[in-house]
């Protein structure tokens, strides 16, 4: 008997999967149908991360937030709890290892993931605290992550390449 797969979905996947207004709506619909029968979930953090830009955007309609607020209700969602914070915790020490600055003294002097830059481009990373919340999630459930954004730094750090899909 084959397992199912299971998936989390980024919020960048699951807002435009919700969002019929989104440019790229009929096209992560269209990717979702492939998963067929297997599990799909998201964080309870996209939910937030969502509901967060419905509130602030008030050029969104009525009718067009409600379609969203019910596309996410028909979603799984996985909550954040203990063993998630010991993998992110984990995730964001490699990161940190790998690209934070230190001084003479060995310490850090850098706190903020927002902040890190990589050390031989000199270019931001790109990472906010939410993708490593949303990719420990992932890591945490064995869930391949499914994502639109470039968080290439983040499945390195939890390495975890090899379970991530990323659509363009």
């Amino acid at each position: 008997m084959n397992s199912v797969e299971g998936y989390l979905l980024d919020t960048s996947i699951a807002s435009a999967s919700w969002d019929y207004g989104a440019p790229s709506h009929n096209y992560v619909r269209q990717r979702l149908e492939e998963f067929g029968d297997a599990l799909v979930y998201v964080s309870t953090v996209s939910i937030a991360e969502v509901e967060y830009g419905l509130q602030i955007a008030p050029s969104i309609d009525v009718r067009r937030q409600a379609a969203v607020r019910s596309a996410m209700a028909g979603f799984k969602a996985l909550h954040v709890d203990q063993h998630t914070a010991m993998t992110y915790a984990e995730i964001r020490a490699n990161l940190f290892r790998a690209h934070a600055p230190r001084n003479r003294r060995g310490r850090l002097t850098q706190k903020n993931v927002e902040d890190l830059v990589e050390r031989t481009t000199g270019k931001e990373l790109g990472i906010q605290e939410n993708d490593l919340w949303i990719v420990s999630v992932a890591v945490q459930y064995n869930l391949i992550f499914v994502t639109r954004d470039k968080m290439l730094r983040v499945v390195e750090a939890a390495e975890y390449s090899h379970r991530t899909a990323h659509w363009s």
